[in-house]
């Protein structure tokens, strides 16, 4: 202790202190606004897998012929299935639309030919 004392220690004012703290905050909110901007815009794994799912019904529709009209849900998305319009004798124009908690999350329309079951040859 008694050494101390002839000694003159050197530290930061705390005008110093603030400044840096001020600067840094500075730093890490324009960070953060840039990191939540490319997570709001990038492509979600959820959208990816709404893609997946309404090509995989659009697949089952054209190996099936035919379309069940109404509501499913599957992994808590809404997908909407309707017939447009009928294109040409046998063939008509068929869109899914996929909800995700009330907003949009995708549609697909594609021409689907009918089956006729009843056709006899």
């Amino acid at each position: 202790m008694g050494k101390l004392k002839g000694k003159q220690l050197q530290a930061s004012t705390l005008i110093e202190v603030l400044i840096a703290m001020v600067i840094i905050m500075v730093v890490f909110s324009i960070a953060m606004g840039l990191f939540s901007n490319v997570l709001s815009t990038g492509v979600s794994m959820r959208k990816v897998r709404v893609n997946q799912q309404l090509e995989w019904l659009r697949q089952q529709a054209i190996k099936n012929g035919k379309i069940e009209s109404g509501h499913q849900v599957i992994d808590s998305i809404d997908y909407e299935c309707s017939t447009l319009k009928q294109e040409k004798a046998g063939m008509e124009i068929l869109e899914i639309k996929a909800t995700d908690n009330g907003a949009q999350a995708g549609s697909i329309r594609f021409l689907l030919k009918k089956n006729n079951e009843n056709t006899t040859d």
